[in-house]
Formats: C-alpha cells, sequence, structure tokens
C-alpha cells in the first residue's frame, strides 16, 4: 500500500528537547509514510537573545534535512505571528514558497498534524491543501507567554478546520469537547526499552540520587522544592536546560547539573538516578498538561514523586502525590515503608502499555478510518 505524505507543524525546534512533536513525525516516517518535520514557525516576536537561532534558521531554510530512519527536517523561513503586517507577508511571499518546498520533498495533498493554534499554522493548511487535517492538541496555548493576542480565536478556527482532534489531557479534552465532541483522549508515551533499560540494579532506598529532567522553566517547575531536597541532604542531579534565572541552583551544594542531552543519551545521563521527581507549579501553563516524562520514569521501575496536576489523578496509584517541598521531601524519606515488588511491577507494565507504538497505532488508526469513510 502507497501511504500518503504526512506534514507534522511542529511548535518546537527538532534539535529541542525531545517531546510528543519529534515523536509522532518520526513513527511515521518509520511506518513509511513520507512525512516532513517542520519546525516551529513561532508564536511571539524574538528577543535579542533568539536571534543567533533566527540567522541560523535563515542561513538553513533552503534545505530540509533528512534524519536516518526518519522525517525530512524543514526549517520553515517565515515571520512571527503576532503583527497584521507579518501575516499578510507570510500569506503572501512565505507561504506560497513553503507550500512548494514541502511538495517537493513528499508530494501533494498530505495528512496534516498540527500543534501550535496560530494564524501562520491555519495559513500554511490552507496552502497545502491537505487530504486530513488532525490537530494534537498538546497544550493549552492561550497561557504562553508574549503569544498573539487571538490566540484562542485562531485555535477555535484550527478546531473547526480539522477533521480529527486529540487531545493529550483530559483536562484539555474536557475544554476541548465544548466546541468538538468528537475529540479524543491520546495521552503521553514512552520508548519503553530505551527507559526500561534502567530497571536493573534496582533503586538504593532510601534514595540517594534523585532526579529532575526535563526543561527546567521557572514558569512551570517549583525550584522551592528541588533547593528543598537537596538541602536536605540528597543528591539532586538535574539534567536538561536550566532557566536563566535559576542557574545558581547549579552551584549549590548537593546539586549535580549533567546540562542538555540528547534524547538517544539519555538512559545514560539518569543511570544511577533512585527516585524521579516532577515539581510543578499549579498554574495555567501546567493545569491542563500530562507530562511528557511521566511514562519515561515509569518505565524504569524507579519511584515518582509529583505534584498533584489535574492529570495526575488517574496515575494516582503508580505516582506519589507530594505538595510543596516539606511534602517531597517527607515522601522521600519513607519510600522504603512504601516501596513495593508489586508496585515496581505495576509500574513497569503501565509504561508498556503507554508505548510509542501503541499510542502511534491508535492514531494511525483514527486517521485510517477517517480516510476510508470518505468512500
Amino acid at each position: 500500500m502507497t501511504r500518503p505524505p504526512v506534514v507534522v507543524l511542529s511548535g518546537v525546534r527538532w534539535d529541542f528537547l525531545w517531546q510528543r512533536h519529534q515523536a509522532v513525525a518520526t513513527l511515521f516516517a518509520r511506518a513509511g509514510y513520507p512525512t516532513v518535520f517542520v519546525e516551529t514557525t513561532g508564536l511571539a516576536n524574538p528577543g535579542p537573545s533568539a536571534l543567533p537561532k533566527v540567522w541560523a534558521r535563515v542561513q538553513k531554510s533552503r534545505n530540509g534535512r533528512a534524519g536516518e530512519r526518519g522525517p525530512t527536517v524543514y526549517p520553515p523561513l517565515v515571520l512571527p505571528p503576532t503583527l497584521r503586517i507579518f501575516r499578510a507577508a507570510n500569506r503572501r511571499l512565505l507561504m506560497p514558497r513553503m507550500a512548494r518546498d514541502i511538495e517537493e520533498a513528499v508530494g501533494r495533498s498530505p495528512i496534516v498534524v498540527a500543534y501550535p493554534p496560530t494564524r501562520t499554522t491555519l495559513d500554511l493548511i490552507s496552502a497545502l491543501d491537505p487530504r486530513l487535517v488532525l490537530y494534537d492538541r498538546a497544550d493549552d496555548y492561550r497561557h504562553f507567554p508574549r503569544v498573539p493576542k487571538d490566540i484562542a480565536s485562531t485555535e477555535r478556527e484550527l478546531l473547526a478546520r480539522a477533521d480529527l482532534v486529540s487531545c493529550t489531557s483530559k483536562s484539555l479534552l474536557e475544554q476541548t469537547r465544548r466546541l468538538r465532541p468528537d475529540a479524543s483522549l491520546s495521552g503521553p508515551a514512552v520508548d519503553y526499552e530505551h527507559f526500561a533499560a534502567l530497571q536493573e540494579p534496582p533503586p538504593v532506598l532510601p534514595p540517594r540520587t534523585v532526579c529532575f529532567f526535563g526543561d527546567a522553566g521557572r514558569g512551570r517547575v517549583d525550584f522551592g522544592v528541588l533547593r528543598a531536597v537537596a538541602g536536605t541532604g540528597f543528591r539532586l542531579r538535574l539534567v536538561g536546560a536550566l532557566d536563566p534565572a535559576e542557574r545558581r541552583l547549579a552551584d549549590e551544594p548537593n546539586v549535580e547539573y549533567r546540562g542538555e542531552v540528547p534524547h538517544g543519551r539519555l538512559p545514560g545521563a539518569l543511570a544511577g538516578v533512585d527516585a524521579f521527581l516532577l515539581p510543578y507549579k499549579i498554574n495555567g501553563l501546567t493545569r491542563a498538561i500530562s507530562p511528557a516524562k511521566t511514562y519515561e520514569c515509569l518505565a524504569t521501575g524507579r519511584p515518582v514523586i509529583a505534584s498533584p496536576l489535574p492529570a495526575m489523578g488517574d496515575l494516582s496509584e503508580h505516582v506519589y502525590l507530594a505538595q510543596g517541598p516539606e511534602g517531597f521531601v517527607e515522601t522521600l524519606l519513607k519510600l522504603p515503608e512504601t516501596e513495593t515488588k508489586d508496585g515496581v511491577l505495576a509500574r513497569e507494565r503501565l509504561a508498556r502499555e503507554n508505548s510509542w507504538p501503541v499510542r502511534f497505532r491508535e492514531l494511525e488508526a483514527s486517521i485510517l478510518r477517517a480516510l476510508g469513510g470518505r468512500g
């Protein structure tokens, strides 16, 4: 069977922290779909610190690059979706070129998987003339800093335009079903074998080394928890980007900062960890998310201590829920009493049931049903 082309309109760069956007594109490509991963077309006007990245984008915008067994990566040359004049220039001058480049790479009439619900995304969808649009809603963009003022309006347009809508958390699903009663749940997933390699040897209890990995931004992460954990005497390992305003944390006693690590080398950076922390603030940015790293942590079999985000409610049998610095520290100290072999096996089993191949088959099946239903 000849598979149709797929275009993933991502909200991140290919080389950014590995997450759903890159995983979905990679799985389509490995399943035999000619796939283009369009890097982020932006949400806000870039500040001075982003200018080197903007210049790099300009330099490489003419050449998509194909990864091994992965999608063609296309760095778009577009203006931010903020000012009316920028949007007009995108629509009239830049979108036609992008559509031609993408068509040359994978062919006409693609399946489009859309992420950021901006005017740029809507205009590019129109230029691509897709056979089907899936809006894979992974964030509540209304709470992102400096987003276009009409982001709620353009998201409603995308919800109306999409043939299929999936949501990564129940909170997002409840919001979305007010406009799209047919929206479905498609939660986060894990490259199970990748992280299951860390199941042996078993962790030390009480834990000596605890870890947070991922993008540690002030808007989402509770740094008070991280400081309290390190201050209590646990060795705190941080892996990933660290908010510039919190860089001093890396120099504090008992803190081991590994920096950003490519996804393929992440298990190596996590070796020797006894427990994982998911210390999120509960606010507009986080209330609707289901952290992608949850199942990655569970796949290791290690105990996971998390803030009580709404998405964690269904995982309370597998994740220790803790509130604030004292709650996290107390939970860590009690792990020798609360950990059981059955609990470890249940975590591993849940992660295996939520592997990326399982999640991809669900998404692919919904797309094929929709295409088949058109006769």
